[in-house]
């Protein structure tokens, strides 16, 4: 072999050899950064498995509400604020009309949106049936006597109650699976609840396995993993006894109602979490409104006498429906200090959002015409500090709203509460829609009723 002949063949091992070298050390190389991101890996596919699946639809049964984009989502829109004269545009569209509905099932929780609702005498359908109640025992009187009684819980000192969501399922003979014996036909349908839980995360079997779910919920786009539960409607006889209801009385304000306790609906860990996601530490139990025993709404509703039936209400504070003019939430805005939040109208959980008419006009209707039903302007809505709390977030401002409006709208003699809304009671029973025509029929005075 000549001398060039061997230094070319002495040249390519080693070009061979640097090849091999290189291609090892990129192996070892990637063989390291796979060990070191194999458990983030191993992490990822177990969240994905510790995913929670929702519950399936209930047989025969289609979920209530809007399924499209939000009516509400301008509601920010600065053409909100300037009301008008009633009328129609040039297009032939009312001026003054329905923006948004919202029923709101269980008591200080989320609400459903609608397109339209149906009227009926303790408000809009499915509105306000629900409610949670705690155990609450007062201290010993000067003869050592201790009294205990369910009281109702809202918003006002649960401020999480605004991150629990509600659906409604409604009974469709085109739903799969229905049939008229169907578990949740025969109750009139179902109220899903659904709430934001985090499990405890530590270095054991269960705490890995929580951390899956909180990590799976961050990949579904939610801050926290949710549990979700649901109850009949409106129970039958035959449920009710199967599942031993009991009927007890709860505290709201200062009615008494005799209501159903539907506690036993609810599996007890999953109220156990439900307590721990809210705060409260006293015995906690669902409750719906007996229908046989509606609550009655004297103050300033219409008389039996002129109107032909007495008021009712289900777990209402105080009147079947709330009314609310988008052009006072603007003015009320338009008032806060200056570097304030967005003032959500949905912090007033009014049933019916109406726009067109000026700012504060509403507060002296006492009739009006709202698509083709007749509604009684019973009152004023007096505030608490509930539209403190953002919808959003479940968290309570110190301050505001209210103490805004708390500088210009104490407007009903006898009362140091702001007023914004109106308390009304329908008239004629039937259906409101999106876009509905709102004409004033009548105007009057109005004034703070305690009793």
């Amino acid at each position: 072999m000549s001398s060039n002949a061997l230094d070319s063949l002495i040249d390519s091992i080693h070009s061979r050899l640097d090849n091999v070298g290189r291609t090892l050390s990129l192996t070892t190389a990637g063989v390291t950064i796979l060990v070191f991101l194999l458990p983030f890996i191993a992490v990822l596919i177990f969240a994905l498995t510790q995913q929670e699946d929702p519950l399936p639809p209930p047989p025969g049964c289609r979920k209530l509400g809007l399924q499209r984009k939000s009516n509400f989502s301008d509601q920010y829109s600065k053409k909100y604020s300037q009301g008008g004269d009633p009328g129609t545009d040039n297009t032939g569209s009312p001026l003054w009309k329905v923006k948004a509905l919202f029923i709101y099932p269980l008591k200080s929780c989320t609400g459903v949106e609608l397109d339209k609702a149906e009227v009926i005498r303790t408000g809009l359908k499915y509105d306000r049936q629900f409610t949670l109640g705690q155990y609450v025992t007062g201290l010993p009187s000067l003869q050592g006597k201790v009294e205990s009684e369910w009281n109702f819980v809202t918003q006002r000192t649960f401020p999480r109650l605004a991150k629990v969501e509600t659906e409604i399922w409604v009974p469709d003979r085109e739903a799969p699976g229905y049939s008229p014996d169907a578990e949740y036909v025969k109750n009139e349908g179902c109220l899903v609840i659904r709430f934001p839980f985090s499990p405890d995360v530590d270095f054991s079997i269960d705490g890995f396995k929580a951390y899956g779910r909180i990590f799976a919920a961050k990949l579904a786009g939610k801050p926290e993993p949710m549990v979700e539960f649901r109850v009949p409607f409106n129970p039958t006889k035959e449920r009710i006894k199967k599942m031993k209801y009991k009927s007890e009385n709860i505290k709201i304000w200062k009615d008494m109602p005799e209501a159903l306790n539907m506690g036993c609906e609810v599996p007890e860990e999953v109220m156990a979490k439900l307590k721990y996601t809210l705060g409260v530490t006293n015995p906690l139990t669902l409750f719906r409104i007996d229908t046989t025993r509606y609550r009655e709404v004297y103050k300033c509703a219409p008389k039996e006498k002129d109107v032909g039936f007495q008021t009712i209400i289900g777990m209402a504070d105080s009147y079947p429906m709330h009314i609310m003019n988008l052009a006072s939430v603007h003015h009320v805005a338009s008032q806060l200090p200056k570097g304030s939040m967005k003032l959500n109208a949905l912090r007033y959980r009014a049933n019916v959002y109406i726009t067109g008419p000026p700012a504060f006009s509403e507060d002296s209707w006492a009739k009006a015409r709202i698509g083709n039903g007749t509604y009684h302007i019973s009152c004023r809505t007096t505030r608490c500090k509930l539209p403190n709390v953002d919808p959003e977030t479940g968290i309570a401002d110190r301050n505001e709203p209210g103490t805004t409006m708390r500088k210009y709208r104490v407007i009903d003699k006898g009362s140091q509460s702001p007023c914004l809304g109106m308390q009304v009671t329908p008239l004629t029973e039937g259906e409101v829609k999106i876009g509905a025509e709102v004409e004033l029929l009548e105007e009057g005075e109005h004034f703070f009723l305690k009793v």
